[in-house]
């Protein structure tokens, strides 16, 4: 057995400490490239959304380096990433690739429990003794690991609007998530941590600048990962802009194991409530989520909304076109990028500036 898993942000750093504490044999696929897009819109249907075709492309390059086994996070309807599993085995048994498949479900059903029993049937006759014991531990490191990636790109989000070297924040933060990538104990991991942090706050900085604060709201996947959405974050920070987002890995977790109520739950339940005053009813995925988010964040006075969205997602394709009312009657600029396979990050550099250069205008600091 070798496991695989998609990119997603830093989410292979949580999968792999898993499979490696556990001694579960696992193959990382390669850093997503431009090789992994091409691969999975070659494999594609041409509408289908871009993270379908980079996971497609991660699968694709895994199995070719020796994985057998595929682990793949689920959804709901009417997201299509709760059909992704269906659609990309044929796929990947149409190009003659073999593998066994687990779905991680997003809801601990009675139902979804049964589906994975019979997914892992065959998996666990190859399991040892020692696999299973560890396996809770695994558990328990990977989401150490997992918030210890998490808080240190919230300090990088914080740190690089005042950065005096340009890409400095950017090759700090990679250190940084090296040393906790590499970390084996609970030990190794604090002192990594504490390091990276240490790495980026005593980065050279220019404190006296006072930058924008800007929200990044949409698609979970598209916000997340940053080969999908082209390095959003890094560019923004780098043109002063200090980003904040409530998509991560960790709240889809706690969301789906229903085990956030008090905290990440009440946020997104205060930002769904929001959207009301446009939606009488749940779209799905993060629509309501998205224009409730850029409605409360006007009130709390940021300067402007990113909305980062898939060609051809239907739930953020409703979100943008209400987001342009939104805008307009809360007073706060929304820029919607819509994102596909084709070599963007020029354009998305130059509508980046252009948008910045907006909010000095606004600001009447041009």
């Amino acid at each position: 057995m070798k496991v695989t898993f998609p990119h997603l942000g830093s989410m292979h750093i949580f999968c792999k400490a898993i499979a490696e504490t556990a001694g579960i044999p696992y193959i990382v696929p390669p850093e997503t490239s431009r090789k992994t897009l091409t691969l999975g819109a070659l494999h594609s249907n041409e509408c289908i959304c871009l993270p379908f075709k980079m996971i497609l492309g991660n699968f694709i390059e895994a199995l070719q380096k020796g994985a057998d086994t595929i682990v793949m996070v689920g959804s709901g309807p009417p997201c299509r990433l709760g059909l992704y599993d269906l659609v990309q085995k044929v796929i990947l048994e149409d190009m003659g690739l073999h593998y066994r498949w687990l779905t991680i479900p997003p809801r601990l059903t009675w139902r979804a429990i049964w589906k994975n029993h019979e997914e892992t049937k065959e998996l666990r006759k190859e399991l040892s003794a020692k696999n299973i014991f560890l396996f809770p531990y695994g558990l328990w490191m990977g989401w150490k690991k997992m918030m210890a990636c998490e808080a240190l790109e919230k300090l990088a989000m914080k740190v690089r609007p005042r950065e005096i070297s340009k890409g400095e924040t950017q090759r700090r933060w990679r250190q940084a998530l090296s040393w906790v990538d590499g970390a084996k104990t609970p030990k190794t991991l604090e002192g990594a941590v504490k390091k990276g942090k240490t790495l980026l706050q005593e980065m050279e900085q220019d404190h006296s600048r006072i930058p924008f604060k800007v929200a990044i709201v949409g698609e979970l996947y598209t916000v997340m990962d940053p080969h999908i959405n082209r390095g959003v974050e890094q560019k923004l920070g780098e043109l002063g802009v200090e980003v904040t987002r409530t998509s991560w890995f960790s709240t889809h977790i706690l969301r789906s194991v229903r085990q956030n109520k008090a905290n990440q739950a009440s946020e997104r339940i205060r930002f769904f409530e929001a959207s009301k005053a446009y939606l009488d009813y749940d779209v799905g995925a993060e629509c309501n989520v998205s224009i409730g988010e850029a409605i409360l964040r006007s009130k709390e006075g940021y300067d402007g909304v990113v909305h980062l969205m898939p060609f051809a997602c239907m739930p953020e394709t409703t979100a943008s076109g209400i987001l342009n009312k939104v805008g307009k009657d809360w007073d706060i600029p929304i820029l919607t990028l819509i994102l596909d396979e084709q070599e963007i990050e020029g354009r998305i550099q130059t509508l980046l500036e252009a948008f910045v250069e907006m909010l000095e205008w606004k600001k009447g600091v041009a």
